[in-house]
């Protein structure tokens, strides 16, 4: 019988659970880094979120694993080139275009952050847990009539796109794919549109095009007075060159659900620099953490677990 190993138990679909182990052997149990080769030994299937990295080291020389299985649409946490070598499926949302319309869970974050680092709500509500309550202290920014820059006009942009218009806000785009212009004014490079906005929000898949497609040169197009927001991947910005222009007050601020190498944040830059700086908002990669997200992406991947290996 084909087993099962679900590797991150926290809030996991028991419905699901209960229809796995109605087809195969399935063990819930939350798992660390250094169980993993002995999960891809054992296991016909393993499944797991964004808990960790799965890189080439950690496959064992016999590999029993044959599908990987993770509800997202970015996959820089796999070594898929090892997987595709090994004979590996993995399964994940990446191009489930039909499905994810549903889903807008970073979408809905995206304008949480944004609102949050305008209104300076973090600091705000930590004040009164303080006993203080003093709001000439937090004089904040609207979103209504503020320019927005949309980068990467696909599900997610243009889903924040419909949200942000629905402030009250203009809304420019960039991509290198044609979209559908009534989502919004279409700018024809990235420097133009980073140059002449205030609110500038990245929605564009990681890989290797765009790897560092936020460098220096674009943030340094920014005007003094924009923000920058990310709920994409973290590899998408250039590190270092935010944290330039943060600490030289070359842009007013930036609220990130993404870094680059989330796995190893004891030394992260970004992460210091914020816990003395309200200018910089950072959560812990929650853009599709909601019940609703886990309860829908966990059916459809169980559905397409369930056709991929002829489940009976």
């Amino acid at each position: 019988m084909i087993k099962i190993r679900i590797a991150e138990i926290e809030n996991f679909s028991p419905e699901v659970i209960s229809q796995l182990r109605e087809m195969a052997t399935v063990d819930v149990i939350e798992t660390e880094k250094e169980d993993l080769k002995k999960c891809l030994e054992e296991y016909d299937v393993f499944w797991f979120r964004l808990k960790f990295k799965i890189e080439k080291s950690d496959f064992p020389e016999n590999i029993k694993c044959k599908y990987i299985v993770c509800p997202v649409t970015g996959l820089d946490h796999i070594d898929l080139d090892f997987c595709k070598q090994k004979g590996i499926t993995v399964l994940s949302l990446k191009g489930e275009k039909e499905f994810l319309k549903k889903v807008r869970a970073t979408a809905e974050l995206t304008i949480a952050l944004t609102l949050s680092l305008l209104r300076k709500l973090p600091q705000a509500i930590q004040s009164v847990k303080d006993y203080r309550w003093q709001r000439d202290l937090f004089k904040g920014n609207e979103i209504f009539e503020k320019k927005i820059g949309i980068v990467g006009v696909g599900r997610l942009g243009t889903i924040t796109a419909q949200y942000f218009k629905a402030f009250g806000a203009t809304v420019y785009g960039y991509d290198i794919v044609d979209f559908d212009e009534s989502i919004c004014t279409k700018i024809n490079s990235l420097e133009e549109l980073a140059s002449m906005v205030d609110i500038l929000s990245i929605h564009v898949a990681y890989q290797p095009s765009t790897h560092h497609l936020i460098d220096k040169k674009i943030i340094h197009c920014m005007q003094p007075t924009s923000v920058l927001i990310n709920t994409s991947r973290g590899g998408v910005i250039q590190s270092e060159a935010l944290l330039d222009a943060l600490q030289k007050n070359e842009i007013a601020g930036a609220a990130l659900d993404v870094l680059e190498n989330e796995y190893d944040i004891l030394q992260n830059k970004l992460i210091a620099y914020s816990t003395q700086n309200d200018h910089l908002l950072i959560s812990p990669h929650i853009g599709g953490n909601t019940w609703e997200s886990f309860e829908k992406t966990e059916m459809f991947l169980f559905n397409k677990l369930k056709k991929e290996i002829n489940f009976v």
